[in-house]
């Protein structure tokens, strides 16, 4: 059987339906890396990342992500062309504090003033680029924001420098664009790169906000992920119910992982199903407008020919979860709830699910 090659036609926008708001989805342009991982390298060659727009268009999809050192300032006349020809838009931009090894200690909370000083112009600038771009949001991932070894830096220290920095952040952009100004969606991660991160759970960084500036405490939110809540042992439903709860889920990242390992960002729906029906039912209910965008990684053993299969797969499954969550009676929730028929419930979640 001859592999498939990804310049096939382009496949018709991805839709959820009938979700609420914004019902295409959205990738990152990392999400077709070139296979590599902590220990080898890479299995296929690199696609340049301009390149990378017409797979994720001929995917299906919709809003494209990227980082600073994928996207640069100097990239986006080219990438505002290829993002009218394909019929895409930037759904998110962010600063990446983990490429360059000017920032092997963190950004923010490294423990030397120049590099602070550096991290934040960079963010500034990405604040300019996601304008730019037409993107609504801007997410800070917490990178090398952490320690590998025991006082290796003042913990209050650094948590007073990431709220100086933030504030920075968003006078920043009130100041420059105003009304216009993104929001800034801050993504928590328990662990990798480094052994112990600041900013590592939602809870964690709803407490942040809570510390910021009142004047600009608005524009800022979470950014959760699915996988990250499973690495440091919690559950991802509540994690993005807490957000929700807090008015503060200003953008999601979809992926799966299984159990407490490295990063694996395997396919949306792989791993727990009936957990990812759950979170439909929950994001349908509090009908929440925003962007569903998968965090995926394509893996080492897929061909360049089959880099997009990671989103189309994901992309299945939610569709697929989603249309079956919207099935789910709400009155018998609430009745098994009242009754204390926990089990039951599991049961009749699982029908809905396995039919």
């Amino acid at each position: 059987m001859e592999p498939r090659s990804y310049t096939k036609e382009p496949m018709n926008k991805l839709l959820v339906s009938p979700k609420t708001g914004i019902q295409q989805l959205g990738a990152g342009v990392w999400n077709l890396g070139p296979g590599g991982d902590p220990f080898g390298g890479p299995t296929r060659r690199i696609i340049p990342v301009l390149d990378r727009f017409e797979l994720l268009a001929k995917a299906g999809i919709t809003y494209i992500e990227a980082h600073d050192h994928e996207l640069p300032e100097a990239d986006v006349p080219a990438a505002k062309k290829l993002l009218k020809q394909f019929g895409l838009k930037v759904g998110m931009y962010t600063p990446s504090f983990f490429a360059d090894p000017v920032f092997k200690d963190g950004a923010m909370t490294s423990n030397d003033p120049k590099v602070r000083a550096l991290g934040l112009k960079n963010a500034l600038k990405a604040v300019d680029v996601t304008v730019a771009l037409g993107a609504k949001i801007m997410v800070f991932w917490n990178g090398r924001e952490g320690f590998d070894f025991v006082l290796a830096k003042n913990g209050q220290d650094a948590f007073r420098r990431l709220i100086d920095g933030f504030n920075k952040v968003g006078h920043y952009a009130l100041q420059t664009y105003g009304k216009n100004a993104p929001r800034f969606a801050i993504e928590p991660k328990p662990n990798e790169p480094r052994a112990n991160m600041f900013l590592s759970n939602v809870g964690e960084v709803l407490y942040l906000i809570s510390r910021l500036d009142p004047k600009i405490q608005h524009l800022f939110g979470v950014n959760p992920e699915t996988a990250h809540s499973r690495i440091a042992g919690l559950d991802y439903v509540w994690d993005i119910e807490l957000c929700l709860e807090a008015g503060k889920l200003f953008h999601i990242h979809l992926n799966a992982q299984d159990g407490a390992r490295y990063d694996q960002d395997l396919p949306f729906g792989y791993t727990e199903p009936l957990k990812d029906l759950a979170l439909c039912v929950v994001l349908q209910d509090a009908k929440w407008p925003g962007i569903l965008a998968f965090d995926v990684k394509a893996p080492r053993t897929d061909s360049e020919a089959d880099i997009t299969d990671i989103l189309t797969t994901s992309a299945a499954n939610l569709q697929n979860l989603w249309k079956r969550a919207t099935t789910v009676d709400r009155a018998k929730i609430r009745a098994y709830r009242q009754s204390g028929q926990y089990t039951a419930l599991a049961g009749y979640l699982a029908q809905c699910l396995y039919g």
